[in-house]
């Protein structure tokens, strides 16, 4: 049968069992998008920044166990994506990033939002490749879904021309999927000597010893201060070695579509939560169950930097929230979140112990 390149594109990746994009609107992505739109077995979660829908299908991709998909256009917005592929090709997690691009005819004009993402990216992933021809869509996607998941799993990018979204191919279902499972190959672990943040361990003790099955993402520089003691039953989320700032938000969300039986949690320094605290967006369309413990600055912090009212702002995005100011409330504290019904943010002072 014939199809537009971006039908052939949606309808290939749900033949292998990819169901579920994080993406942002704009010109050369927007037929991919109406595609999206007409189809009921697919569903886009539309976030607030380019750079968020990376970490979420990071994040989406470590509890799935098949790769993370990303839709975005051309230019500033195939941009903005560099950072997070370059954290999952650190981390090696497997993503399948997909980039609009201006039409095959004006390419190298610098046409308006044109970037060479091929270029830009070959560094941070594992492999790119610019599609300027509805029919070589099919064969190229699966040829990256297999490089993505095999070996070391990693990025890879396809970079699609807008006439290859619209012009017509045929297309022949595929009849043996392939095989999008892979599994972590790198192992958290505890830096031995390192010493350890008596608030960060009475956090994580505290969220371990609820009982429930939790999926923390971590966002905190540095971000390995927790225990394997505590967290050998839990699924931690991260920046590894690229330490992403505002990593946490937007990979707590990509968990929370991946998971309905476990309590996401996000523990987050407050600069941190601020980088893409604009994903709240998200949290509000759609209604996320998302426990946020985030950690500010004392008022004497050495970069006297200011932190709004974390508690008002969530407010304004339907988001309860309450504040732990004492040590000896911090249990309680983190009981009633985890108690709440819906997301809730819960302020602590990251002075609140002292470090031996």
């Amino acid at each position: 049968m014939e199809l537009s390149g971006a039908e052939i594109l949606i309808r290939t990746l749900i033949d292998h069992n990819l169901d579920t994009y994080f993406g942002y609107q704009g010109s050369c992505i927007m037929q991919i998008m109406d595609c999206l739109y007409d189809n009921n077995e697919a569903r886009n979660i539309h976030v607030r920044h380019e750079q968020g829908a990376v970490h979420a299908a990071c994040g989406y991709a470590q509890l799935t166990d098949k790769p993370g998909v990303v839709l975005v256009t051309s230019g500033p917005g195939a941009t903005n994506t560099v950072t997070g592929i370059a954290d999952a090709y650190c981390s090696g997690i497997p993503l399948l990033v997909i980039t609009g691009q201006v039409s095959s005819n004006m390419l190298g004009t610098d046409a308006f939002q044109e970037a060479d993402m091929i270029s830009i990216t070959t560094p941070v992933t594992k492999w790119n490749c610019q599609i300027r021809k509805a029919d070589q869509i099919a064969d190229t996607v699966m040829k990256a879904l297999k490089i993505a998941v095999s070996d070391r799993p990693g990025p890879v990018l396809l970079d699609i021309t807008k006439d290859a979204q619209t012009n017509k191919a045929e297309y022949t279902p595929s009849l043996t999927p392939i095989d999008c499972s892979w599994a972590v190959t790198t192992k958290t672990t505890t830096i031995d000597n390192k010493p350890k943040n008596i608030l960060y361990e009475e956090i994580i003790k505290t969220l371990h010893e609820s009982g429930k099955k939790i999926v923390l993402a971590v966002d905190k520089v540095p971000n390995d201060f927790y225990s394997d003691e505590y967290l050998c039953s839990n699924k931690v989320l991260k920046s590894g070695i690229f330490g992403v700032s505002g990593f946490g938000l937007p990979a707590a969300i990509g968990a929370s579509h991946a998971t309905k039986d476990k309590t996401i949690c996000l523990v987050a320094g407050g600069l941190e939560f601020q980088a893409t605290i604009k994903e709240l967006g998200v949290i509000l369309q759609q209604t996320l169950d998302i426990k946020m413990i985030i950690l500010t600055n004392s008022p004497d912090n050495r970069f006297e930097i200011k932190n709004p009212d974390l508690i008002k702002f969530v407010s304004a995005y339907g988001i309860k929230g309450g504040r732990v100011e004492k040590k000896e409330n911090l249990s309680g504290g983190i009981q009633k979140m985890l108690n709440s019904t819906g997301s809730y943010l819960l302020e602590v002072r990251d002075d609140l112990f002292e470090n031996p």
